[in-house]
């Protein structure tokens, strides 16, 4: 019943994403970079948009054939009715819209806005609905692994390569530009930080697609002779012991401990690879790309916005998957976030000043005392952002936690007998003596 709730949800996802990328076309303002070369087309010709777009799908989809070859796998088939049903709703939403006609640029320009949003949370539908992707992604993720470029990048390629041929073909067809204006640019921007603020409002409905239910109570609880359910969140700065905190009070508590085997389990479940998890994880590659990058906002990469956002929304499910089994401590990943509806969660955050984390980083990592002080930089900096992006909240703020501990004053021991206490006071949890 899952895998139909699933689907359902992405066909009405799939919907609102064609109304709104037809408003947008509507407003007379340009396309989105995926749909300028079929609109350009659509205009010359008597071909209805939406069956242009499925040319193009065709085209892709033919592509990923020549690149993957033997790798082109049964599941990548699904392409082919998803566009086809794509096509029929851009088709069904141009006929719904055709009684608009914007006379004036401030009509335009609020069209374009209205249609920014309305795709915006079609897309966050489709995140959401985790099933399929359509060929205008799924070419770029091809060339993208063929290349072995960064995907950002290579979208970035496609996406313009598009435009400019809908320009060129405009220019031979009309003798100017049409199809390809401001609007254009707006949506690229807007469309991917709507989604993000519709993403993380509307999280309750994944409760809905997995259990049929919006019930914010855990649906699986499993209890061990010792623990009552509880889930110990710990968020930390590099270098200060986070992992071994977090490790040792596992070993104390008698419980499951989640690190980094999310590297190596959600590849299984998610097809992400390996090696794009652990360059990726709690970490957004480029942050004024995939802030301004030119996306194919009609569907998701590898079922989301883009691979970044694939990878978070992975590892969320897993996170989810792993606290609703019973008692456990997760390090990072925004779990405290993610959890933030579950009951029984302990959230800690562990810090240190820069001479314990150049310490460690140095001793136990391997790292010289310069390339030190700049991996720790960088490495909470980029912590601090996924979280941002991901939960719109302040990653240090220590309002969001029930601990925020030092570690450089305290001491690992410390910090982690502390995280007891307050497991055993306020939860009831007993801790593994022997």
């Amino acid at each position: 019943m899952e895998v139909l709730r699933r689907y359902l949800f992405f066909i009405v996802g799939l919907f609102v994403n064609s109304f709104g990328i037809c408003l947008i076309i509507k407003g007379d303002l340009g396309s989105s970079p995926i749909s300028s070369l079929p609109y350009t087309f659509s205009m010359k010709f008597p071909i209805s948009l939406g069956t242009l777009t499925f040319i193009l799908n065709l085209f892709l989809i033919a592509g990923q054939i020549i690149m993957q070859k033997k790798d082109f796998n049964k599941r990548e088939w699904l392409q082919l009715p998803v566009s086809v049903v794509f096509g029929i709703f851009i088709d069904a939403s141009m006929f719904m819209l055709s009684w608009i006609e914007p006379h004036n640029y401030f009509h335009k320009f609020s069209l374009l806005i209205i249609g920014c949003i309305i795709l915006g949370l079609g897309v966050s539908m489709e995140v959401i609905a985790n099933v399929v992707m359509l060929s205008g992604e799924a070419f770029v993720r091809s060339l993208s692994q063929t290349t072995r470029k960064e995907f950002g990048i290579v979208k970035i390629f496609f996406d313009t390569s598009l435009m400019v041929l809908a320009c060129i073909a405009s220019l031979i067809m009309f003798g100017s530009i049409l199809g390809v204006r401001e609007g254009t640019v707006v949506a690229a921007l807007l469309v991917g930080f709507v989604a993000r603020i519709f993403n993380r409002h509307l999280a309750f409905i994944d409760k809905w697609l997995i259990n049929g239910t919006f019930s914010t109570k855990q649906e699986t609880h499993i209890e061990t002779n010792t623990n009552s359910g509880l889930i110990i969140t710990i968020a930390r700065e590099y270098g200060s012991g986070g992992h071994e905190i977090g490790m040792k009070v596992a070993q104390k508590l008698n419980i499951p401990f989640y690190d980094r085997e999310f590297i190596e389990n959600i590849p299984m479940d998610e097809h992400i690879s390996r090696d794009f998890a652990q360059k990726h994880e709690q970490n957004i590659s480029n942050p004024l790309l995939y802030e301004m990058i030119l996306q194919d906002f009609s569907v998701p990469i590898e079922k989301s916005l883009s691979a970044d956002d694939h990878l978070f929304v992975a590892q969320s499910r897993m996170i989810r998957k792993l606290a609703n089994q019973g008692p456990c401590v997760i390090v990072g990943r925004c779990a405290d976030y993610v959890l933030r509806d579950f009951p029984n969660v302990l959230r800690v955050f562990i810090h240190a000043d820069l001479e314990f984390k150049l310490k460690k980083a140095c001793e136990e990592y391997g790292e010289t005392e310069d390339s030190a002080i700049q991996k720790i930089k960088s490495t909470d900096n980029s912590r601090a952002l996924h979280y941002k992006t991901y939960t719109g909240n302040d990653w240090r703020d220590a309002s969001r936690y029930d601990l925020c501990l030092c570690s450089s004053e305290i001491g690992i021991s410390g910090c982690c007998e502390i995280i007891e206490a307050m497991a055993k006071q306020k939860y009831g949890i007993k801790a593994n003596n022997s």
